[in-house]
C-alpha cells in the first residue's frame, strides 16, 4: 500500500501479512505439579473438520523457547524447574503450511515444600528442627524461612540455607508452633509445613549448687522465724479479739437487713406468681398467634394459586374472545357474500323467466309458421295433381 499525492507522486510502499487462519481457543492448565503440567485447548470455531496441526512453544522469560508440533488438543510438559514461571503459546498450522497467530498464557510450577519436618534435642531453652530438602531443587538457588512463637507472643522469623536449625532463647516448659517453607531468590514461597514442640521444665533439684543454696536459705529462715513468731503471735491474738468483737457487731447489723430481705422476698414472690401466670397466658396467645399465622400463610398460598388459575382462565377467555371476534367477522363477510349471491340469483331468475317467455312466444310463432307451410304445400300438391290429370286427359 502507498499514498498518492495530488501531483501523482507516491510514497514508498509498505506491506503487511494478514493471516486468515483462526488460532486455537480456551487454553486451560491441568495437573499442575512441581516439574510438570498439562495444557489443553480447543479448535477454532468452524475448523473442527479442517485438517490441522498445532505448533507449541514454551520458555522461561528471557530464554530461548522449546517448540513441538502435535495433532492432539493437549500437551504434557515435563522435566520443568519447580517454582518457575513459563510462557506457553499455541498456533494452528494447516496442511498447506499456513499458520495462525499464536495464543499465549503463563503458568508457574508449584514450589515444593520441605518434607518430614522433625524436632530433636529439646531442652529447657533450645531445640533442633530438621527437615529434608524438597526434590527437584538441586540446581536451584533457594533457602528456608523458619518462624516460631508461643501463644501470646510475637512471631520470630529466621532463615537458613541448610535443612536444619537450632532454636535458642526459648522459654522453659512452653509449647511453640514452628513453620518452615522454601523460598526462592525471587521471593516466591512454598506452602507452609508446621509442627509443635514443648520445651522441658527447669529441674533445679538436679543441680548441686542450687540444692546447697536452698538448705542455707532454709536455715536462716527458720532462725529468723523463731524470734519473729512469738511477737507476731501476740499481735495476731490481739487482732483476733478485735476482729471477734467487730464480727459480733456485724452479725447484729446483718440480722436486721436479713429480716427486711425476707419481707421483701415475700413481697416479691406475690407479683412473681402473677408474672408466671401472665407468662403462661402470653405463651398460649403466642401459640394461637403462630397457628393463625400458619393458617394465614396457607390461605395466602391458596389465594395465590387461585389468582394464578384466575389469570390463566382470563388469558384463555381473552384468547376465546379474540377467536370469537375473528369468527364473527368471517361470518359477517360470508353473510355479505351470501346476500350478494342471492341478489345475483334473483336477477338470473328474472332473466330466465324473461327468456322462457320469449322462448314460448318463439315456439308458438314457429308452430304457426309450420302450419302455414303445411297448408301451402297441400295446395301446391293439389294443383300439381290437377295439372297432371288435366294433362293426361288432354
Amino acid at each position: 500500500m502507498a499514498t498518492e499525492g495530488e501531483d501523482g507522486s507516491q510514497s514508498r510502499w509498505i506491506s503487511a501479512t494478514l493471516s486468515t487462519v483462526v488460532p486455537p481457543r480456551v487454553l486451560k492448565i491441568d495437573h499442575l505439579e512441581e516439574t510438570s503440567f498439562t495444557l489443553h485447548w480447543s479448535k477454532a470455531e468452524g475448523m473442527q473438520k479442517v485438517p490441522q496441526r498445532f505448533f507449541i512453544s514454551n520458555c522461561i522469560p528471557g530464554t530461548d523457547p522449546l517448540t513441538a508440533v502435535t495433532d492432539d488438543c493437549h500437551k504434557i510438559f515435563s522435566n520443568l524447574h519447580p517454582g518457575t514461571e513459563y510462557t506457553v503459546s499455541v498456533a494452528t498450522v494447516l496442511s498447506n503450511g499456513e499458520q495462525s497467530e499464536p495464543v499465549s498464557t503463563t503458568v508457574c510450577t508449584i514450589l515444593p515444600a520441605p518434607d518430614q519436618l522433625t524436632v530433636d534435642s529439646v531442652d529447657t531453652t533450645s531445640a533442633d528442627v530438621c527437615w529434608n530438602q524438597p526434590p527437584g531443587l538441586d540446581q536451584t538457588q533457594h533457602h528456608y524461612q523458619i518462624s516460631y512463637h508461643c501463644p501470646g507472643t510475637e512471631v520470630h522469623i529466621t532463615t537458613t540455607s541448610s535443612p536444619s536449625i537450632t532454636l535458642s532463647d526459648l522459654q522453659c516448659g512452653t509449647q511453640y508452633s514452628v513453620t518452615v517453607c522454601t523460598v526462592l531468590e525471587n521471593g516466591k514461597q512454598s506452602r507452609l509445613v508446621s509442627t509443635t514442640l514443648t520445651t522441658k521444665h527447669l529441674q533445679w533439684w538436679k543441680r548441686p549448687s542450687t540444692v546447697a543454696a536452698v538448705f542455707v536459705l532454709l536455715a536462716v529462715i527458720m532462725g529468723l522465724w523463731d524470734s519473729y513468731a512469738t511477737s507476731e503471735r501476740d499481735q495476731l491474738q490481739n487482732s483476733l479479739n478485735t476482729r471477734t468483737t467487730e464480727r459480733d457487731q456485724l452479725q447484729t447489723s446483718y440480722n436486721t437487713p436479713t429480716k427486711e430481705r425476707d419481707q421483701l422476698q415475700t413481697s416479691y414472690n406475690t407479683p412473681t406468681k402473677g408474672r408466671d401466670q401472665l407468662q403462661i397466658s402470653y405463651n398460649t396467645l403466642t401459640k394461637e398467634r403462630d397457628q393463625l399465622q400458619n393458617s394465614l400463610n396457607t390461605r395466602t398460598t391458596e389465594r395465590d394459586q387461585l389468582q394464578t388459575s384466575y389469570n390463566t382462565l382470563t388469558k384463555e377467555r381473552d384468547q376465546l374472545q379474540t377467536s370469537y371476534n375473528t369468527l364473527t367477522k368471517e361470518r359477517d363477510q360470508l353473510q355479505s357474500s351470501l346476500n350478494t349471491r342471492t341478489t345475483e340469483i334473483d336477477k338470473l331468475k328474472k332473466s330466465l323467466n324473461t327468456t322462457t317467455m320469449e322462448r314460448d312466444q318463439l315456439q308458438k310463432e314457429i308452430e304457426r309458421l309450420n302450419w302455414e307451410n303445411k297448408g301451402k304445400c297441400v295446395q301446391k300438391a293439389h294443383l300439381f295433381i290437377c295439372f297432371l290429370i288435366h294433362s293426361f286427359c288432354s
